[in-house]
């Protein structure tokens, strides 16, 4: 049993495991039955996502990377950059759909791997095999079997935010400037795949710089290369924003966050709305009179308004049926947020200052989901927009089960010697 334990418990077990399951992602690509066996079939499948990404990476392969088909600022859909990542497929496979699947599952399965290798060495060498099995049973079951068949910028946010954390948390243990210049490049590039991802990246400023500043004027040299090349991956769209129509916008103009609440979170006719003329923000402050109707549908309806984004959190844990019955309920996301709320039990209850990696992960998932919580529709996508996230709370909820796997030990070891 100890022998198969130490095996279990290899490095180079869990990564003959990682490298397999890559290989198992690119079988799956190659024997599946795709719905859109064409690339002209996605253009032609009407006005949703997938279909604006094959036009515009068509356009962006034809006509240049200004993306000419939009003579504006760029606007919708959401991920920017995936546009030329399928362009890309495109300029190697010609105008086939299938490739760009197979690419996708490969993805996926890197991302797994990037992912165990990144923090495999937070856990014990067994804990960590299983986790590495667990986020292929997740990704088989949540992004495989939804997603990877579809043009969807999260296949690639998914990849991009893998690499940014193997680079990143590598290039801190390692020391080396070119993996964490990687990350910093990574990162910016995920924010072009899912604007969302913003938020993080402007909070892991202030992190990544504490980190570098303690560490002198090589320090000082390191972060001011760090943040170049961060804010020159991210502002790729600025740059042709502002060649196409001389406005600089950094992320696509979509509909506010506002439009997005007046369709997926009406205010009821109950709620009176003359009371925003004498409502202090309002008629004193002089905010948006959307935002004041919004605070005065909180101030008269609470019940409602709050309901209504507890629906969202319960939607991002895994209880969907509030927001879409279709769904009903992810056990195995229940199971995973409720290892990721113990993990957290055990470091209040240490009293434990978190380490680089951890404050990092632990800030990309909070502001990953306090932002899809707080301004994006998530029912209205399904649950692709927490894709990019899930295997980082995966991360704790297993570091929360090696956690137990060691006092289990302790236990049992102390009941043997007290005998």
């Amino acid at each position: 049993m100890d022998k198969i334990l130490e095996f279990c418990a290899a490095k180079r077990t869990g990564t003959i495991i990682a490298v397999s399951i890559i290989a198992i992602f690119l079988v799956i690509s190659l024997i599946r039955t795709y719905d859109f066996k064409t690339f002209q079939s996605i253009i032609d499948s009407g006005g949703d996502d997938w279909s604006l990404y094959a036009r515009y990476a068509l356009d962006i392969k034809d006509n240049g990377l200004l993306m000419p088909s939009v003579q504006g600022a760029y606007y919708f859909p959401a991920s920017y950059l995936y546009s030329y990542f399928i362009a890309f497929c495109l300029a190697l496979f010609g105008e086939k759909s299938v490739p760009i699947f197979i690419a996708q599952h490969l993805m996926l399965g890197l991302s797994i791997g990037f992912v165990y290798w990144a923090f495999r060495d937070k856990m014990n060498g067994l804990t960590s095999l299983i986790f590495l099995c667990t986020l292929f049973v997740f990704s088989i079951k949540d992004i495989c079997k939804n997603y990877s068949a579809l043009l969807l910028g999260e296949n690639l946010a998914l990849f991009t935010m893998a690499l940014f954390f193997l680079c990143f948390i590598k290039g801190i243990e390692k020391k080396s400037l070119a993996l964490q210049l990687t990350a910093a490049s990574s990162l910016g590039l995920s924010i072009l795949t899912r604007p969302n991802i913003v938020i993080f990246g402007l909070a892991f400023i202030p992190l990544v710089t504490a980190y570098y500043v303690r560490r002198g004027r090589a320090g000082y040299i390191k972060l001011a290369a760090f943040l170049l090349v961060f804010f020159l991956s991210s502002s790729l769209l600025l740059v042709r924003n502002y060649l196409v129509c001389k406005k600089p916008y950094l992320l696509p103009v979509q509909v506010s966050s506002m439009s997005f609440a007046r369709m997926y979170h009406p205010i009821p006719s109950s709620v009176d709305l003359t009371r925003t003329n004498e409502n202090f923000l309002y008629a004193k402050l002089h905010l948006s009179r959307d935002m004041v109707d919004y605070a005065e549908y909180a101030l008269q309806k609470p019940r409602l308004f709050f309901g209504y984004y507890i629906k969202k959190a319960l939607f991002c844990l895994g209880y969907m049926s509030p927001l879409s019955p279709v769904y009903g309920l992810r056990s195995h996301w229940l199971a995973m947020w409720a290892g990721y709320f113990l993990y957290l039990f055990f470091r209040i209850k240490d009293r434990a200052r978190p380490e680089m990696w951890e404050a990092a992960t632990h800030l990309f998932i909070i502001c990953y989901y306090g932002t899809v919580i707080m301004s994006a529709p998530i029912h209205n996508y399904g649950f692709r927009m927490l894709i990019p996230v899930i295997f980082y709370v995966l991360v704790f909820a297993f570091l929360a089960l090696d956690r137990l796997w060691a006092g289990a030990r302790t236990y049992f070891n102390n009941i043997g010697t007290w005998r």
